[in-house]
């Protein structure tokens, strides 16, 4: 069956690139910026375009399949329906229709197509106004699995209005058939975000919180397989080998590689594979494709480092995701942003999930002390771009990039890249241990579903608290919760600067518990609540200490410690 797929791939690779920009003449850049003294401060551009306020109420309509992919071993799927009420995205709502949001329903059409011939109809569902992630039951019954999408139409028709207006929307559906040749498949729960896989013939899905190290081939692999049993052993259960050193302009070649291959698929540690994309040439983006595809080990493609730093051409990232995409529709693509807004939509659009390395610790993030100069939004390169160089700069990244998701209309993955290095370049020192975890926990708080940390081999210190950290984040509890529950930002009554999620169950009266303190020192009695959940005991303490009591429907802690994280399970009223 990949004989197509390589033919399509064939055709992508002749396409044209855009060559890099933004530069003056002779003007070295990073996130579209100036760096060095020699040269003068411009405007980068490249800023996300936030669409004006609209006075008039929208509906920004969406359907999609919950799952990213299906096979044709799921008995059944779901739809996902949001029908939202904006001020910023979607079609004008009539008059009528623009108070009592609750009371105004839209009936469903909904259709699936095959090459523009329909083949499936959902119908007979209405939903209200104003409803987000509300679930479809989704048959196969009528479809035949194929390697390219359906197309997921949908009229969305308000019930009570006089006007009988209508709003329209479409997606993309993949039913894929089943493996035969020995490789994975990853899906990702646009609900949730999070991954699952499933390997060889199994027609069981397996739910997976990425937790590793960007790990340097030159550094650490490029011994023999050993290291791989030692790295698994440490409780990681995704690898992404960096190819440097030798590799710094090539791919892996095969014949040393392969044995690496070998070696994790009978451990089952999974590969966030690197393909080291250079834009100019998608040839060997073709052959690391057709040999890695068939790999049980294999989770999902990473194609691009930093391209909003560089400079990479604005449409690399979508050609090496269109390419990928059409050779191997069972794995998603993953890259790395490292600028805080520059062409966000551009680079973005090349994968489906984002990671944002922001790196706080231990940095000038106003004067570079590599360059000598300033950094502002228009100049200068401190190693984090226009952050203030506090935890906050990962969490304000990450909510950004949600908020900038949902402008698009499009639902990425979002990563986070924790900092793990130090005494170098920009970065006086380590983090400490302490601090390594506030960054992964921070991340996770603020819809991290995965965690890259860079990089691999780091300090004693972050080495032993990401080694006792892996079995909880990695472990059945907290990817349930993850898994089944719905994100909230938590309530904090008595210390500022104390980051709290909340994963609620409702089904099983239970709820994850996630207490970041960013502050180096300890705090006076903190409560946490979340509007209209009440807590009646603590069930479990999955990391840190024991101390917390249940007052009046809330945890109560007498005073947490400087940068303590505190991970709980609890159960509801």
């Amino acid at each position: 069956m990949w004989t197509t797929l390589f033919t399509v791939a064939a055709g992508l690779a002749s396409l044209p690139l855009t060559h890099a920009f933004n530069n003056p003449p002779g003007v070295d850049i990073w996130c579209g910026k100036a760096y060095r003294a020699s040269n003068a401060s411009f405007n980068p551009g490249g800023w996300f375009e936030q669409p004006s306020y609209s006075s008039t109420p929208l509906l920004d309509l969406k359907v999609r399949p919950r799952m990213s992919i299906y096979l044709e071993t799921d008995a059944k799927g779901s739809l996902l329906v949001d029908t939202t009420v904006s001020h910023i995205v979607g079609d004008p709502l009539p008059v009528q229709a623009r108070t009592n949001y609750t009371d105004q329903n839209l009936h469903l059409d909904i259709h699936i197509l095959s090459d523009e011939t329909q083949v499936a109809s959902v119908s007979n569902h209405t939903l209200p106004l104003d409803t987000t992630k509300a679930e479809i039951p989704l048959s196969f019954d009528f479809l035949t699995p194929k390697l390219t999408p359906y197309t997921i139409t949908t009229t969305a028709t308000l019930i009570n209005s006089i006007t009988n207006t209508s709003f329209t929307t479409s997606s993309e559906l993949f039913y894929l058939p089943q493996r035969t040749d020995g490789g994975s498949a990853t899906r990702i729960d646009h609900r949730t975000g999070m991954l699952s896989y499933i390997q060889d013939q199994s027609v069981t899905w397996t739910p997976i919180f990425p937790y590793t190290y960007y790990a340097q081939w030159s550094l650490y692999w490029d011994t023999n397989t050993s290291t791989l049993e030692s790295f698994t052993s440490q409780g990681y259960n995704v690898i992404h080998i960096v190819p440097t050193g030798t590799l710094s302009d090539t791919p892996f070649p095969w014949s040393s590689f392969d044995p690496y291959l070998t070696s994790s698929d009978k451990q089952n540690l999974h590969l966030q594979y690197d393909v080291l994309f250079d834009p100019t040439d998608l040839t060997k983006l073709t052959d690391q494709v057709t040999h890695i595809h068939t790999h049980p080990s294999l989770l999902l493609y990473y194609t691009a480092d930093e391209p909003d730093g560089k400079g990479n051409p604005l449409n690399s990232t979508l050609l090496a995701y269109d390419l990928i995409r059409s050779m191997d529709p069972y794995h998603p693509v993953s890259l790395a942003l490292n600028c805080q807004d520059f062409y966000y939509e551009e680079y973005a659009s090349g994968a489906d999930i984002i990671l944002s390395d922001v790196y706080p610790v231990a940095t000038n993030t106003s004067w570079s002390t590599v360059y000598d100069t300033p950094c502002n939004a228009t100049y200068g390169c401190c190693g984090c771009d226009d952050c203030r160089g506090e935890f906050e700069d990962i969490s304000d990244r990450l909510d950004q990039f949600y908020e900038f998701d949902a402008v698009v209309g499009w639902e990425k993955v979002h990563w986070g890249a924790p900092q793990a290095f130090g005494e170098e370049t920009f970065w006086t020192r380590y983090p400490t241990a302490e601090e390594e975890v506030v960054m992964v926990m921070l991340s996770v708080n603020h819809g991290a579903m995965g965690i890259v940390m860079w990089d691999y081999p780091s300090s004693d210190g972050i080495e032993r608290v990401t080694r006792e950290l892996a079995p909880v984040v990695t472990g059945e509890v907290f990817v349930g919760f993850l898994e089944e529950g719905d994100r909230t930002v938590g309530l904090v009554k008595g210390a500022g600067r104390v980051d709290v999620a909340w994963w609620v169950v409702e089904e099983e009266g239970r709820a994850l518990v996630s207490v970041v303190n960013l502050n180096y020192r300890g705090t006076g009695e903190v409560r946490v609540g979340l509007e209209g959940v009440r807590v009646a005991g603590v069930e479990k303490v999955l990391w840190g200490g024991e101390g917390w009591d249940v007052k009046d429907g809330e945890l109560v802690s007498e005073g947490l410690g400087g940068l303590e994280v505190g991970i709980l399970v609890v159960d509801l009223v």
